[in-house]
């Protein structure tokens, strides 16, 4: 995405010079240039709109992009966070089956007090 935003950052730079230069010289284009396809007011206005057009399909193209991009990135966090959610619940489950389990007391039975032992002979 690095490689297609500095392109596309560059096609802009070019775009904003040209566009510059002709709103800075359009007297000069119009009144001495002799071009076919700007000699009068009307053929300047179509240019600079053509130019418009570019610019607003080359600036869709690169929305377009950079949504399928972070929509992608999204896509990854969420399958991340998922996993990690998972391997927190199995952490988890060991910690709990490894704690000793309680065993109950053993019950002692009272001896009367009265009572003797038997003999043995």
């Amino acid at each position: 995405m690095k490689k297609f935003k500095t392109f596309f950052y560059g096609i802009y730079i070019l775009y904003f010079f040209f566009s510059s230069f002709i709103a800075f010289n359009y007297e000069n284009i119009v009144l001495h240039w002799d071009w076919d396809w700007i000699s009068t007011w009307t053929g300047l206005i179509r240019l600079v709109l053509q130019m418009g057009g570019v610019g607003v399909i080359l600036f869709l193209t690169e929305i377009i992009v950079e949504n399928i991009h972070l929509a992608a990135k999204r896509s990854k966090i969420k399958s991340l966070e998922n996993e990690v959610t998972d391997l927190k619940a199995k952490l988890y489950d060991k910690s709990n089956a490894s704690e000793p389990e309680l065993k109950p007391e053993p019950v002692v039975e009272k001896k009367e007090e009265g009572a003797q032992p038997p003999a043995s002979e």
